[in-house]
């Protein structure tokens, strides 16, 4: 709250100043003039509503022909085939949905077929160290020297402009392409962090370590940040634990190449993801190949982009991929995965190591289409506060099938526990030796003794391991067994007195 406090007054000191600098301009300049110039320096809401919907007119005009939108009457596919451009004959008969298609459409691609000042003027904005468009929080753990950063995921209209701005662009300067709408925000977010980074290294010296995670776009901002720390050398990979995200959608291409160029281990990051999410699914599955030639004609840097053009699909997964299975009740089980509740990751049985990469991304790229996300979007249950894209994707929906899969493991641990008590216990009473030997009524006789003749030796060494095992129960705080033991303790002195008596 502190920061944002802060962060709240730099801004208003720099409004002010601003406006100081327009009214001062406008004494030189006429209106038209003043705001041409601030186009490039500050976006207004009004201003880019403007840019938007004219970039969604243009669009509409140019992609009509491209896209094979149709109707569900057959006279008004008939119609609109006969016109040329399939627009103005067949408008009036569109359906709703593909009503709706079209302008969902036009909202995406308004921001990739923009202007490269309008997207950089976006990009700036999102880039700040005054205001992030999420929302993210530290914990500290003073006993293991530990640091959490926990970033929020997508909850402001700049959080979703950054989500369309997903164009690839170099990250840090490597081979490698990033996400540019969330890699403009993991920019201003580091700079924001550092000095919390800095300040818990200064004081926790080699013991500091540093977790990051988040939901959703959260997660993904928790990866970059994460990795620029370790680029950019302000701390080593030994004191970043690994990442974990939760319902995080793919921004790299190429990100494990990357992870191995860095000495880290896949397991660096663990992408949790709800076993029919949308969200993980939405840059990693097949994209179809006229949405492929889409995005290349109406942005040139698709056309270069290996993700789309060997693969079909915009980021690849990266990491370890940890699926999470709610109860049955709750979500549908996935036809991939067994019934019931669980946390399943995926392994290969070989051991070279480009053989496992190969099986392992082959069955994340089977995973990630099925279902397939225009299959979600095609049914009409998905949509609303009580359709599946929000049970699925919902930090609550995460949160409530995590404690469920704790508390069947917690369930195994005490079932496991109690298992090898029972174990110790009958270990105990038939324990081998002369003891079984005088419960069970057995005279006893050893070489070199008269016949009958009690052997108090053997007694006292096989009595040794049975206090021993005693102990380990007494240690383990069982010591209501006691109870239990004391009808076979009592046992065992009438059977050694039936014996001494017998001699």
């Amino acid at each position: 709250m502190e920061k944002r406090e802060s962060a709240m007054t730099v801004e208003k000191n720099h409004e002010v100043s601003s406006e100081n600098q327009e009214v001062q301009r406008n004494n030189e300049d006429d209106m038209y003039g003043n705001e041409k110039k601030n186009i490039g320096y500050r976006i207004s809401a009004s201003a880019a509503y403007q840019i938007a919907a004219s970039a969604a007119s243009y669009l509409q005009s140019h992609t009509r022909t491209m896209l094979p939108f149709k109707s569900s009457n057959p006279e008004s596919i008939k119609d609109s085939s006969k016109d040329g451009n399939g627009s103005e004959s067949g408008s009036d008969m569109i359906s709703s949905d593909m009503a709706s298609l079209m302008a969902t459409t036009d909202s995406v691609t308004a921001v990739v077929a923009a202007k490269e000042d309008v997207k950089q003027a976006v990009a700036d904005d999102l880039n700040s160290t005054h205001s992030s468009p999420c929302e993210w929080f530290i914990c500290d753990d003073d006993q293991s020297g530990t640091r959490f950063f926990v970033i929020q995921g997508s909850e402001s209209l700049a959080s979703w402009q950054a989500n369309l701005l997903f164009e690839p662009i170099k990250f840090e300067g490597l081979d490698v392409l990033v996400h540019r709408g969330i890699y403009e925000i993991a920019k201003g977010m580091y700079e924001g962090m550092l000095p919390d980074v800095r300040s818990h290294l200064k004081s926790h010296g080699k013991r500091a370590t540093f977790r990051f995670t988040g939901h959703s776009l959260g997660g993904s901002l928790s990866l970059l940040v994460n990795l620029m720390l370790l680029i950019r050398g302000e701390v080593p990979a030994s004191s970043l634990l690994p990442v974990i995200m939760f319902g995080s959608p793919s921004i790299m291409c190429g990100g494990d190449r990357l992870l191995r160029q860095l000495g880290l281990p896949r397991s660096h990051v663990q992408a949790i993801t709800m076993h029919r999410d949308i969200v993980p699914r939405a840059f990693s599955c097949n994209f179809p190949s006229r949405v492929v030639e889409l995005l290349k004609a109406l942005n040139g840097k698709f056309r270069h982009h290996p993700c789309l053009n060997n693969q079909n699909l915009l980021y690849a997964p990266m990491g370890q991929l940890l699926i999470l299975q709610p109860d049955e009740k709750f979500s549908p089980p996935h036809h991939l995965l067994p019934s019931g509740t669980g946390l399943y990751f995926l392994t290969s049985p070989f051991s070279n190591e480009d053989s496992e990469e190969k099986l392992l991304w082959a069955w994340q790229r089977i995973f990630f289409n099925s279902p397939h996300p225009l299959d979600i979007l095609s049914d009409r249950t998905a949509y609303g506060s009580e359709g599946t894209i929000i049970r699925d994707h919902d930090m609550k929906s995460y949160l409530k099938s995590i404690r469920e899969v704790i508390r069947q493991e917690q369930n195994r641990i005490r079932k496991t526990k109690r298992e090898q008590r029972r174990k110790d216990w009958w270990s105990l009473v038939l324990s081998r030796g002369v003891s079984a030997g005088i419960i069970l009524g057995k005279s006893i006789t050893t070489t070199g003794l008269h016949r009958g003749q009690f052997n108090l030796a053997i007694v006292l060494q096989t009595g040794r391991a049975s206090l021993k095992r005693f102990g380990k129960l007494v240690a383990s705080r069982h010591i209501y067994l006691l109870v239990i033991l004391l009808l076979p303790a009592k046992l065992l002195l009438l059977g050694a007195y039936h014996v001494i008596n017998f001699r």
